[in-house]
């Protein structure tokens, strides 16, 4: 028996069998970073190192501004999402399919204002110590992120009422807000994030006593088969970067002259080592 095939019989059995290109959400919580994306806008660390992984695909990315909670949310339904600039937890690997590293950046630092008194404050700082010493002040921390494994634990064990929370979105922006505000005495941030913003005061910080010296950015998405083929191409671009040199001149770009030697340092450590 003949099957009459025609032309467009033929280009729709076509059509049908081949997948169509799959669509990758990406979330951030960073509304700068957000318009970056948009706009392929290389203006921070984040944004270039994001930008140079991402070329190269052929999955269409669309980019959405979405709280760390709502994505999470998003993301249980099996939604095939992917988060940029998420640390790789434990708990968080049992969960989630992670891309290699795509940005370093150099531990927090506890910061304070230097018309604080510092008396009896030693380094590096044990988080539990100093609010025993000074048990009135507090330390503005964000829900929305993690800090890392060790230093999650630190916060975690802290008494509630030496902690502000600050709840919802754009977390950096809105800490740096908090702390310039002095509404609590204490905040974790990284380098990068305090030499952007201009200080009307001066500002005082200290190393964290048994904290990672760097922690790695990655993308962090659902375990599906459109995100392991989409985050298998964001490996291979990001092997063709480390290669050539791009992504350590991209970090050397925005950190300061002090810590280009550590930072080349790490990220050759890091970004050249098997994942």
């Amino acid at each position: 028996m003949k099957f009459p095939f025609t032309k467009f019989s033929i280009f729709v059995f076509i059509c049908w069998c081949l997948p169509a290109t799959a669509k990758i959400i990406l979330h951030t919580d960073n509304a700068h970073d957000l318009a970056s994306f948009k706009q392929s806008d290389m203006r921070s660390l984040s944004s270039e190192t994001n930008i140079l992984a991402l070329t190269q695909q052929t999955h269409k990315l669309h980019f959405e501004f979405v709280p760390l909670k709502r994505s999470l949310k998003f993301m249980a339904k099996g939604q095939s999402i992917c988060i940029t600039n998420k640390i790789k937890t434990h708990q968080r690997a049992q969960q989630f399919i992670f891309s290699k590293p795509i940005n370093l950046f150099l531990g927090r630092r506890l910061y304070q204002f230097s018309d604080l008194s510092s008396q009896g404050i030693n380094e590096p700082i044990s988080l539990a110590e100093l609010f025993v010493q000074y048990p009135q002040r507090r330390l503005i921390v964000s829900d929305q992120i993690s800090y890392g494994d060790k230093l999650d634990q630190k916060i975690t064990k802290l008494p509630e009422q030496n902690k502000i929370v600050r709840r919802g979105a754009s977390h950096v922006q809105g800490i740096l807000d908090m702390f310039s505000e002095k509404r609590g005495e204490y905040a974790l941030f990284y380098p990068l994030e305090m030499s952007a913003k201009q200080w009307q005061e001066s500002t005082v910080s200290y190393t964290v006593a048994g904290i990672e010296p760097y922690l790695l950015g990655r993308l962090m998405c659902v375990n599906n088969p459109e995100t392991r083929q989409f985050i298998k191409k964001v490996n291979k671009q990001i092997d063709t970067l480390n290669q050539d040199g791009a992504l350590l001149r991209a970090h050397l770009k925005y950190y300061h002259s002090d810590f280009h030697q550590d930072v080349t340092r790490f990220v050759t450590a890091e970004f050249l080592a098997p994942h």
